[in-house]
C-alpha cells in the first residue's frame, strides 16, 4: 500500500470532444481513461494532441495533478524557469515532491520534450517504487537497453520490473520523446479502478486502485495489484 497526497478533480471533458483522437488506435481506450479521470487535458476544447511530444513542463503538470501536489520548492537556482511562465508552480512542487531534477545545476528545460527514460523516472519516484526490489528485472528482451543512461536505469528496472512499461515492441527507445498518448498508457498499466464517490466497496479489484476521496470502506475484499491511498483519505 503505497499512501500519497492525492486529491485530483476529474476533467469535465471526455474523449469524444477531441476532433484528433482515433477511437480505433492503439492509445484510444488509455488517453480515454486519461481524460475521463483528469489525468490529461486538450490542449484546446478539441486538440487533444495525442500523438505529439510532451514536455518536461507538461508532465510536470499532469504528476502535480495526480498525486495532489501542493507545497512549492525554491527554484530560483533555475534560471530558465521564469515567474511569469503557467508552470512555474508546478515546477516548484515537482522539485519540492522529488520526481523532477533538472538537467543541469542552472537548468531545468520546462519546454523540451521529456524523454522516456525521464518519463519513466518521474513516475517511479512519484509511486515511490522500491528500486532495490527490482534491481535485477531482466531488460534483455529490448535489443536498445544499452541506450539506458546509468542514472536512469534503477528506474526503468523497477518500472518494467513492476509490469508499467512494455516498450515500444522489442525497444524501450529510452532517449526518445514520449507522446501524449504513450503517458497515458503508462497511467492506464498503473491503474485499473479510481475510486472517487465515498461508500462501501466489497467487490474484489483487478489491478492497482487509486482512492481519491474520504470515508471509503474497504470491506472483505482482495485487491490485485497495488493500494494508492490518498494521504487526506479516510479509507476504513
Amino acid at each position: 500500500m503505497t499512501c500519497l497526497s492525492l486529491a485530483v478533480s476529474a476533467s469535465a471533458a471526455s474523449i469524444s470532444d477531441f476532433k484528433d483522437v482515433d477511437t480505433k488506435a492503439w492509445y484510444a481506450e488509455a488517453v480515454s481513461a486519461a481524460v475521463d479521470n483528469g489525468l490529461l487535458y486538450g490542449k484546446s476544447s478539441t486538440i487533444i494532441d495525442p500523438n505529439g511530444d510532451m514536455t518536461r513542463a507538461e508532465m510536470a503538470a499532469i504528476i502535480n495533478r495526480s498525486f495532489g501536489c501542493y507545497v512549492k520548492a525554491d527554484i530560483s537556482k533555475y534560471t530558465d524557469v521564469a515567474k511569469s511562465k503557467w508552470y512555474y508552480d508546478d515546477v516548484a512542487m515537482a522539485v519540492q515532491m522529488g520526481t523532477y531534477n533538472g538537467r543541469s545545476s542552472s537548468a531545468m528545460a520546462p519546454d523540451s520534450p521529456i524523454t522516456r527514460q525521464e518519463a519513466m523516472t518521474v513516475v517511479a519516484r512519484a509511486l515511490e517504487l522500491d528500486y532495490d526490489s527490482y534491481s535485477k528485472t531482466d531488460l534483455s528482451a529490448f535489443s536498445d537497453r544499452s541506450e539506458i543512461s546509468n542514472w536512469a536505469l534503477p528506474y526503468v528496472r523497477a518500472m518494467v520490473g513492476a509490469d508499467y512499461i512494455h516498450g515500444r515492441g522489442k525497444v524501450l527507445a529510452p532517449l526518445d520523446n514520449i507522446t501524449r498518448a504513450e503517458f497515458a498508457q503508462i497511467f492506464a498499466n498503473i491503474i485499473g479502478t479510481y475510486i472517487v464517490s465515498k461508500g462501501t466497496y466489497d467487490k474484489d479489484i483487478k489491478g492497482s486502485v487509486l482512492i481519491r476521496t474520504d470515508d471509503v470502506e474497504l470491506k472483505n475484499l482482495t485487491v490485485d495489484g497495488d493500494l494508492i491511498i490518498g494521504c487526506g483519505a479516510s479509507v476504513v
